[in-house]
């Protein structure tokens, strides 16, 4: 009787570490913290203007990226940044400084400056692959898909407009009518509309609104 006391007690308690554990996993929080911390450490005063190049294999990264020992990719002369590589800087440098605080070296999985290569092309959809930094992190089983109910400030979104157009952004908060409606979404990246780095709110309704069902949010989870 004794035995099957403790069997069921033991049993209950590693139930009990694995749900937490799993929710933890899940939650991504911890990480997004990392990522929040990180953008608002960035200026919103136009120290870091909005540019898009119409040719090149400029990374769009406001400052040169170390990896491994080695600089990975150069940031720009003039400070200047474009959506995706605002979103993907932040994303590196979080990594970078939880990996820090971790006790551990800063590595991305097991990737090689290769292998990262690769999941910057994905997170930049040179693929092809219009879920972009979510086909980039899904790929690479660095987190997870996030529900748009579920998402949660400091998660990553590949956003797609009905005129086509797309953007790179970090969530920030859902936008509710007066009558609780949910119409719009705030985020933080880089875009001329805010002379660089800023905040900003678009909406789900107009020829130019944000598309909900091309509306693609990924959570990272360090590995």
């Amino acid at each position: 009787m004794l035995q099957r006391i403790l069997f069921f007690l033991l049993s209950a308690t590693l139930c009990f570490c694995y749900a937490q554990e799993k929710n933890e996993l899940e939650s991504g929080s911890d990480f997004n913290d990392y990522v929040i911390s990180m953008l608002e450490s960035y200026p919103t005063d136009g120290t870091h203007q909005y540019y898009w190049p119409s040719s090149g294999t400029w990374a769009g990264v406001t400052r040169d990226l170390y990896y491994r020992g080695a600089l990975f990719t150069q940031g720009d002369t003039f400070k200047r940044c474009y959506c995706c590589g605002i979103t993907f800087e932040v994303f590196f440098r979080a990594y970078e400084k939880y990996c820090k605080d971790q006790g551990k070296d800063f590595i991305i999985k097991d990737f090689d400056s290769k292998k990262l290569n690769t999941f910057l092309r994905q997170w930049f959809g040179s693929d092809g692959n219009r879920k972009t930094l979510l086909n980039a992190v899904l790929s690479n089983n660095l987190g997870y898909s996030v529900a748009m109910d579920k998402a949660k400030k400091g998660d990553f979104v590949q956003l797609w407009r009905y005129s086509g157009s797309g953007h790179s952004v970090i969530f920030i908060s859902w936008v509710y009518d007066a009558s609780g409606k949910l119409y719009g979404m705030k985020y933080w990246s880089t875009q001329g509309s805010t002379n660089g780095i800023g905040y900003r709110t678009e909406y789900f309704s107009g020829n130019s609104g944000v598309d909900t069902t091309q509306l693609y949010i990924a959570r990272v989870v360090p590995k």
